[in-house]
């Protein structure tokens, strides 16, 4: 048995920058408490320092770890010790970060997931370790849960010199900017830039627009065009930064993601803890023939990814998706399969539904705004089209016997999952009394995400080919 360690003082940074984030708004208020002699002044001051330094101190203080054969022990606590101990069979992922004052001294951050936590932080955070740290955990979790390994004496040479021992994929600038082009995530930062012109002193608007009015027209149309540039390359660079230098190798029994310019973030997940694949497209990919693909993970390693699933195919062209993928997940397809079998008859509900939605917002902006209502009728055929798309790209089948593969659209987004039966949590088959009449049934599968569900949802599809699905599953469990 080893002795218990501290982490490295580097690692006070970490709690201190961690403090910051849940403390904030202390700053604010004491920068906006005018009277600096007051008693409440004096009060903020302290728990602003107390709760930036004294509890970051205390936490870094109290808090060792100890790498045990059988198990990682974390001792953590200021006024209530707890012991963390948890076997190397339990942990799902392994996730690595080091930022760059890190990188000179080795050191990195050590997250550990289980599939028994429930909220959204780790099992075990271990701030500021050497880099052998991971490298320890992983060869003990390979030896406990492949009976015939064993562990060797030494460090593994491959994993200290970087050698790549299995498939390998490196991104390169080209497919890189594809990926930054073709995010839809520039519309989060459109948000933010329309949120900060509310912010801008009325007065100051109104004058720009009295100046300006003679070219009023212009002036909004221009506006609209710089404020949208401005969020798409705030996008574009984010995910850049973000999966800079992306590398996806596979070792043994795990897969290993590696991405970030100023925070190298690696993420370990054994193969055999895959929940599901997803491939997705959102619409402007689907025009350029473009694939994003991901895994389902039962932990919150991947929180940081394009919704919450770990990425480990940025971007790629969608005839090579699944030659490229077999070597690194041999249990996927060859070649994209025929999933017909569970369609849409009638894509006249999606549209409804749809339709129905948006009904009510614009209702109420015709009614408190009836200058301007007739612009909401503009999300009405939108989400006809929603609608239709969603219809048109539901569908789903067996891909093998013992594997489902289902395809959804939502949000001009297509998905297609790919689910051993062995990873399906649930399944449900549901038809209304006014569904009996048109022969049509709503399927659900339920697959372990993160600390969650996902709940995989094909709407109106024939009764028939929903019942053999459902009919399959039971079979299978």
């Amino acid at each position: 048995m080893t002795k218990p360690k501290r982490t490295h003082p580097l690692g006070l940074i970490q709690h201190i920058a961690k403090s910051i984030k849940d403390y904030w708004y202390l700053v604010i208020i004491l920068l906006t408490n005018p009277d600096h002699d007051s008693i409440w002044f004096w009060a903020i001051l302290v728990t602003l320092i107390g709760a930036f330094l004294i509890m970051p101190l205390a936490k870094w203080l109290t808090l060792t770890y100890m790498i045990d054969a059988d198990a990682i022990v974390i001792h953590s606590g200021i006024f209530v010790r707890h012991h963390e101990h948890i076997p190397y069979s339990r942990i799902q992922t392994v996730q690595s970060k080091q930022w760059f004052y890190l990188k000179p001294f080795k050191l990195e951050e050590v997250l550990i997931e289980t599939a028994s936590h429930a909220d959204h932080a780790p099992e075990a955070r271990l701030a500021a370790v050497p880099i052998t740290v991971a490298q320890e955990i992983e060869r003990y979790r390979k030896a406990a849960t492949t009976p015939e390994a064993t562990v060797p004496a030494t460090d593994d040479s491959s994993a200290i010199t970087g050698e790549i021992s299995g498939p390998h994929y490196q991104i390169n600038t080209r497919d890189l900017v594809k990926f930054g082009l073709t995010s839809l995530i520039f519309v989060p930062f459109l948000l933010v830039l329309l949120g900060l012109y509310n912010k801008i002193p009325r007065s100051l608007t109104d004058n720009l627009i009295a100046d300006a009015s003679h070219v009023a027209a212009v002036l909004l149309i221009g506006g609209a065009i710089v404020i949208i540039l401005v969020a798409w390359l705030g996008a574009f660079l984010w995910t850049l930064t973000r999966y800079y230098h992306f590398e996806l190798t596979r070792q043994a029994d795990n897969l290993v993601t590696a991405k970030g310019l100023f925070q190298r973030n690696t993420i370990t997940a054994p193969l055999n803890r895959l929940q599901a694949v997803r491939i997705k497209q959102n619409i402007l990919r689907q025009w350029l023939h473009l694939q994003t693909v991901q895994v389902l993970l039962a932990s919150k390693a991947a929180s940081s990814d394009d919704d919450n699933d770990l990425v480990i195919m940025p971007v790629i062209p969608a005839p090579a998706t699944y030659t490229t993928m077999r070597p690194f997940i041999n249990w996927l397809p060859e070649k994209h399969p025929d999933l017909g079998k569970l369609r849409v008859p009638h894509s006249w509900y999606q549209i409804r539904n749809a339709m129905l939605l948006v009904a009510l917002p614009v209702a109420l902006l015709w009614w408190l705004l009836p200058n301007w209502g007739w612009l909401g009728l503009i999300l009405l055929p939108i989400a006809a089209l929603e609608g239709q798309y969603a219809a048109h790209n539901t569908a789903g089948n067996l891909v093998t016997p013992r594997m489902l593969g289902l395809q959804t659209g939502h949000f001009w987004t297509r998905e297609v999952f790919y689910v051993p039966v062995t990873k399906i949590q649930s399944m449900t088959l549901k038809r209304s009394v006014w569904m009996k009449r048109t022969r049509l049934a709503h399927l659900t599968v339920n697959v372990r995400r993160g600390n969650g569900n996902q709940a995989i949802h094909l709407r109106y599809l024939s009764a028939t080919a929903a019942h053999d699905i459902y009919a399959w599953y039971l079979e299978q469990t």
